[in-house]
């Protein structure tokens, strides 16, 4: 009895040892496994890029580049030198409408357009003048200030204020005349310099 029962405890031991073996076996590849494989990537959700400028960024868009402007057009003559030319013409009225009707020193001031007609014609002032045996003197007369000036390549013009206090004398007597007015000169280059072509009262 003793050796049968011995016996049979031995098979079981066997029989359990060999059912456990491969179990552990199993259980050991599966650890194996586990420990070798890597560990499991976390996925980040992904971004979407926003539309928004950081906001210490900001964006500066340079204007184009214009293309040069012509430069604007000098007339060549300074309200200045207009201002100078019509106060000599107002001098040299004194020698021209009265003996010797100096016609010279009124090419020297007078371009040759309307005024100058005026002055030389047949029926002109000066004809009329000398053939009325009349002229004129000036007490007074001077520019008191520029109104405007307008300046031209060409023919530029200045408004200014004139005083002129005149006389015509002639055979009927003596016939004083007050004003003060303004008056529009217009100036044109001839032969190499600016003289007066035309005057009319504003």
């Amino acid at each position: 009895m003793k050796d049968s029962s011995r016996g049979f405890t031995n098979q079981q031991a066997l029989l359990v040892l060999l059912i456990c073996f491969p179990i552990g076996l199993i259980a050991l590849g599966i650890i194996v496994i586990l420990i070798q494989r890597p560990a499991p990537r976390i996925i980040q959700p992904q971004q979407t890029p926003s539309l928004e400028q950081p906001s210490d960024r900001s964006t500066t868009i340079q204007p184009l580049p214009s293309s040069p402007q012509p430069a604007p057009q000098q007339s060549g003559l300074s309200e200045l030198e207009a201002r100078a030319i019509v106060e000599q013409w107002l001098t040299v009225k004194s020698q021209i409408f009265a003996p010797p009707f100096d016609t010279d020193l009124a090419n020297e001031i007078v371009a040759s357009g309307p005024l100058w007609a005026d002055i030389t014609k047949t029926g002109g002032s000066i004809d009329w003048l000398r053939n009325n045996d009349s002229y004129y003197t000036y007490s007074k007369i001077k520019v008191n200030q520029v109104v405007r000036f307008l300046p031209s390549t060409s023919m530029p013009s200045i408004v200014v204020s004139v005083t002129e206090d005149s006389t015509l004398h002639s055979p009927k007597g003596n016939k004083a005349t007050s004003s003060n007015s303004n008056w529009i000169y217009t100036i044109k280059e001839e032969g190499g310099a600016w003289k007066i072509w035309d005057y009319r009262k504003q």
